[in-house]
């Protein structure tokens, strides 16, 4: 099972040019495009987050070559049968509201690399994957107003991730439509 690049070293080879939110939101964009569009290139990909504005001049080779580490393993995260997807999000010893905000970001990211491509994939999305998007846009609209931390709301988080990682496998499932191996009884 692939596994994603460590978040903090990326943070800090990042050098200052992005920080926990927009990384967030550069796996968000990866897996996005990956549920349209299963068979797209790094190439594509890097053109979208330049489009985006994620990403404005030519990211240094080091920080590059994470970027390309972070697409491949994600196409093989959405592609593993046990469901093995993890989100690219800060550690949990970072304070809450920073780890709300930066899942929020993930969120904005995974709605804008799905519809990046335009909306004639996201057609054949069922009524199921269609409501949890609808989700995925609050989440993306998420703020922090009370700054003091809980273990109900540590909870709260935790869930909130799942359903996040559970609604992306929904998607991908939905816009993969049937393969050759599926049986229909």
């Amino acid at each position: 099972m692939a596994s994603l690049p460590d978040f903090e070293h990326t943070l800090a080879m990042a050098q200052g040019n992005f920080d926990v939110r927009e990384l967030s939101e550069c796996h968000g964009v990866a897996c996005g495009l990956l549920c349209r569009q299963p068979d797209s290139t790094f190439d594509a990909y890097m053109t979208l987050m330049k489009t985006l504005e994620i990403i404005v001049d030519a990211p240094a080779a080091g920080f590059h070559g994470t970027l390309e580490d972070l697409f491949t393993s994600s196409r093989e995260q959405l592609a593993d049968e046990n469901m093995g997807l993890t989100l690219w999000l800060p550690e949990d010893s970072e304070i809450l509201e920073e780890r709300t905000m930066a899942l929020s970001h993930w969120c904005t990211g995974f709605l804008a690399g799905l519809g990046g491509g335009g909306k004639e994939e996201l057609t054949a999305m069922s009524e199921d994957a269609n409501d949890a998007l609808n989700d995925l846009a609050q989440i993306a609209k998420a703020e922090v107003l009370d700054t003091e931390e809980s273990e109900d709301d540590e909870n709260a988080y935790t869930e909130i991730v799942e359903y996040v990682r559970i609604v992306v496998y929904m998607i991908h499932e939905d816009l993969r439509g049937p393969d050759e191996l599926d049986q229909i009884h």
